[in-house]
């Protein structure tokens, strides 16, 4: 059985992600501990809220260093959900210019600054469809029954990726295309939260962890 953590670093919807993990068939462990972090399999980091305080309480638990160690140097799969991709990137312009964990290059900006619209209501609150990015370098890694499925968003910035390539799905939410998995190498990430999206959400949790 796969050792999966959720890292507990006071800022993800944690309960509801280890039930819905076990609803899959799998157990996992809340932990910040370095040990355990190390010692998993499976790693993930949820995230709600804003990319500094995110950021903030990763550097207050030392977290920092051990999630490189872990995804970088040990090269182990790590899989972040929504404020938890986000921190994945380069840097974010949420409320000033912070960096980020740099896993992926890019950057996390604002949903509104992507839209032509004049009045674009934020946050992205709603169910949407997810479609495959037909550039993606690694579109086949997952299962083709989990797009064209619809999930849970809820976020006022998006995940831009230097290289397109490492997107591999896409959302729409009026004018815009919002980034809605990442890939790169042994990192993963979606925006959307799979824990509150049903049963498809749920598939989605499973080919994540399956394919690891």
């Amino acid at each position: 059985m796969k050792k999966i953590s959720i890292v507990d670093y006071g800022c993800g919807n944690i309960l509801s992600l280890k039930r819905g993990i076990e609803q899959i068939g799998f157990s996992s462990e809340i932990t910040k501990e370095k040990k355990k972090i190390l010692n998993s399999d499976f790693l993930i980091l949820p995230g709600v809220g804003a990319f500094q305080n995110a950021m903030s309480l990763l550097k207050n638990y030392d977290l920092i260093d051990t999630l490189k160690e872990y995804v970088q140097y040990k090269k182990k799969p790590i899989f972040g959900i929504c404020l938890g991709m986000q921190v994945f990137l380069t840097k974010s312009y949420e409320m000033g210019e912070h960096n980020g964990l740099n896993f992926i290059e890019g950057e996390v900006v604002e949903l509104k600054k992507k839209s032509k619209l004049s009045k674009l209501k934020v946050p992205h609150i709603s169910w949407n469809e997810i479609f495959i990015n037909s550039n993606a370098q690694n579109k086949n890694i997952l299962n083709k029954a989990i797009f064209n499925k619809n999930y849970y968003f809820i976020h006022s910035y998006l995940a831009v990726t230097k290289d397109e390539k490492n997107t591999i799905a896409y959302s729409n939410y009026y004018d815009v295309k919002v980034p809605a998995i990442l890939n790169y190498k042994n990192i993963f990430g979606c925006q959307f939260h799979p824990e509150k999206s049903g049963k498809n959400g749920l598939e989605f949790l499973k080919n994540i962890i399956n394919i690891s």
